[in-house]
């Protein structure tokens, strides 16, 4: 399966919204997700979305959130990664991680910042973690107890 990671655009955000009511509880209703999806599109630079095509579909989308700022040394949140049912287990979660954060690497550059550390919140039962500790280095710094459903981890990289 050959996967190809780009910046998403307006006609794949029903795409987005509905790899995300797969994955996400609290996006389970389809106009919710997109009602959501569309308010975090329209806030770029700041948010950005880029999505995994695989086979001409829309196979995943990753969700990158600047914070604090558009500060010389740049802090972003990965917020939100999901990978559509059928392509699950294929690395396209890997692909999305890596590729998208080079390019977001890559804006940063031309506006005369870098990246100082990504930020991760997930489930304390996610198996993600072990893919935020190999693509992006991430460690746990804390548990939030109660947090949506259950306990959190933040997850954070250090670069430089």
């Amino acid at each position: 399966m050959k996967t190809k990671i780009v910046k998403a655009i307006s006609s794949q955000l029903g795409d987005i919204a509905k790899i995300a009511s797969e994955n996400f509880s609290g996006l389970k209703d389809i106009k919710k997700a997109e009602r959501w999806i569309a308010c975090n599109f329209s806030a770029a630079p700041r948010m950005q979305y880029f999505v995994a095509v695989s086979n001409g579909s829309v196979s995943g989308f990753i969700l990158w959130v600047e914070k604090g700022g558009f500060r010389k040394q740049s802090v972003w949140e990965l917020e939100q990664i999901a990978v559509g049912k059928n392509f699950q287990g294929q690395g396209v979660g890997t692909e999305l991680i890596e590729k998208s954060l080079a390019e977001i690497r890559k804006y940063l550059e031309k506006r005369g910042s870098e990246m100082k550390i990504v930020e991760v919140t997930t489930s304390t039962e996610n198996r993600a973690q072990k893919l935020y500790q190999r693509t992006l280095g991430a460690q746990v710094e804390c548990t939030v107890k109660n947090f949506f459903e259950g306990d959190e981890v933040v997850m954070v990289a250090r670069f430089k």
